[in-house]
């Protein structure tokens, strides 16, 4: 089975912080938005962070419970959590760095 990302594959800012925050929670589940993400290309584009987070999930590193979006309130995705998959992407990343 051939994977789209595999862990080996160069993460960008904002997917090594969305795993680095969601490693930092884990076991526990938390609730992801833009502002959470030390991220700058995240925090100038909320669309980036919604596009990064779903890739990871597409790519089985995070798993959500479900995507809210409103104007106030912007994206959230809630009951995140890192999964093993992501947890060596991350370990990978590290080492590369």
């Amino acid at each position: 089975m051939t994977f789209a990302y595999s862990p080996e594959a160069t993460l960008s800012e904002t997917e090594r912080y969305v795993l680095g925050s969601l490693n930092q929670t884990w076991p526990s589940a938390a609730t992801m938005t833009p502002d959470m993400i030390e991220s700058h290309e995240a925090a100038d584009n909320p669309a980036l962070f919604v596009d990064a987070v779903q890739t990871l999930s597409d790519n089985g590193m995070i798993l959500y419970e479900a995507f809210l979006t409103g104007h106030i309130s912007g994206p959230r995705f809630l009951d995140t959590m890192i999964t093993a998959r992501g947890k060596a992407a991350l370990q990978s990343s590290d080492v590369d760095a």
